[in-house]
């Protein structure tokens, strides 16, 4: 018996139940522990459950994306509506702004002028064979557009209506020589004819000829419509004198005019459908076709 209580299998056996009796005071004072089959289950079952966890996760990953793409999509449904709608309104508040701007260009004018009616346009071309800047613009004689009538800025006269179709007119600038203009000095009153030139056309401006020989006119002056003809309102400003010289021929002077709005640049005028006197002579502006009536 001493040597069973020496041997190895008696120290196994002692070192379980001590295992055991360390287990049941634990679990009193913890308030309760698994079995030991109880633990050995858990460790059995645990990875079984990770791996069904796992693919749980997984099928419920695969199946997110269709929900989250649906939702996804439904948001950018939502939001390209949102932002066509900002597109519209921003185009509307363009519209409205640009019209604005173009009734402050056109109010100076109308208090020289009460009687003027008017049509608001926008250059959609320009010919680029014509070496004195004509252009197109976007209404016509649907729109009550005639051939002659007056084209100007909110700055001053750009030229006259030379053809019309039904939505669209042909501007011949005051570069050309076929724009005609009778003119005046306005500090002088000095008066003559604005007429253009190949040369001067190059370099953006045009001519005021007929000026008498000992003409006053000088550098800086201001040139504006004389309204005599009929064709084009009086006191509409043309341009600034840039130089004065005598003719060739030594009877007349003339003056280089810089036309107040540039040419080249502009995007927006005003068809003068109507003022006081039109109509009462045809002695200015130049030859022009196609009416569209």
């Amino acid at each position: 018996m001493r040597e069973f209580f020496k041997s190895l299998r008696f120290k196994i056996i002692l070192a379980v139940v001590a295992v055991i009796l360390g287990g049941m005071l634990y679990a009193a004072t913890t308030g309760g522990l698994a079995t030991l089959p109880e633990q050995i289950l858990s460790y059995v079952v645990y990875p079984v459950q990770r791996a069904a966890a796992a693919v749980s996760d997984s099928i419920t990953g695969f199946f997110s994306v269709f929900v989250d793409a649906r939702e996804n999509y439904e948001e950018n449904q939502r939001l390209k509506e949102e932002n066509a709608e900002l597109r519209r309104q921003l185009v509307d508040y363009e519209d409205t702004k640009t019209e604005n701007e173009r009734l402050k260009e056109i109010t100076g004018l109308k208090e020289l002028n009460p009687d003027i009616e008017f049509q608001p346009a926008g250059v959609i071309a320009r010919d680029p064979e014509d070496r004195f800047g004509a252009f197109t613009i976007d209404i016509g004689y649907l729109h009550g557009i005639s051939v002659r009538d007056p084209v100007v800025t909110g700055e001053g006269l750009v030229g006259y209506v030379s053809k019309v179709g039904p939505t669209y007119a042909v501007v011949t600038t005051i570069l050309s020589p076929d724009c005609n203009v009778g003119a005046m000095e306005i500090s002088t009153k000095d008066t003559g004819n604005i007429t253009g030139t190949v040369e001067l056309a190059a370099e953006g401006c045009t001519k005021l000829e007929l000026l008498p020989r000992d003409t006053l006119v000088e550098e800086g002056g201001t040139v504006v419509t004389a309204g005599t003809s009929g064709l084009f309102p009086k006191n509409i400003v043309i341009g600034t004198v840039e130089k004065v010289e005598l003719e060739t021929s030594g009877i007349t002077s003339y003056a280089v005019i810089r036309p107040v709005s540039e040419i080249d640049e502009i995007k927006n005028v005003f068809v003068l459908t109507d003022f006081l006197g039109k109509g009462s002579s045809e002695t200015e502006g130049g030859e022009s076709s196609d009416a569209g009536t």
